[in-house]
């Protein structure tokens, strides 16, 4: 239930920001995150606040394999700033980017029990709140269509690198 009340949080963060006048992206991707070791999907846009510079917030969900016999998972909200850098005219673009992320995981852990003479797994979940710091590109191919690719560091008590690509399609 808490999953989807943050995914309803960011569309309507979203769905907020798009009376804006202003250029606006929305697409989704595929990614791998390190945390979890594990490959997953991702869900941002792109919202043009001045030229050249551009505010992007992001949902993401990554599953991993086990873990101490843990299941491991992912879910992330992202805010990030990007300052758009032309390449080559208008089709390709790279940028920096830096900003927040929320992230909430499911992983796991172990213990040495000296009594069982072993190691026992247990679950680790929580939640994490941190900084985003990466590079990505933007590749424009057509009119209203682009793909992209990020890699981003994200500085936290669970700290993660993520690496992202997909497609986006400007409104």
């Amino acid at each position: 239930m808490k999953t989807v009340r943050k995914i309803a949080l960011v569309i309507a963060l979203i769905a907020g920001i798009t009376t804006i006048n202003a250029q606006i992206s929305i697409g989704a991707g595929l990614g791998y995150n390190d945390f979890v070791a594990g490959p997953g999907v991702v869900v941002k846009g792109e919202i043009e606040i001045m030229e050249d510079i551009v505010a992007s917030p992001g949902i993401s969900y990554f599953t991993g394999s086990k873990l101490y016999g843990q299941k491991r998972n992912l879910f992330s909200v992202d805010v990030n700033g990007q300052y758009l850098i032309d390449i080559m005219l208008d089709e390709l673009k790279v940028y920096p980017l830096a900003g927040l992320n929320y992230s909430s995981y499911n992983t796991g852990d172990f213990y040495i029990n000296d009594e069982a003479d072993g190691i026992i797994g247990r679950a680790d979940k929580g939640n994490s709140l941190g900084l985003n710091v990466g590079a990505g590109g933007r590749w424009y191919f057509a009119d209203q269509i682009s793909v992209f690719a990020e890699l981003k560091y994200t500085v936290s008590d669970r700290s993660q690198v993520v690496l992202v690509g997909g497609i986006l399609y400007e409104l």
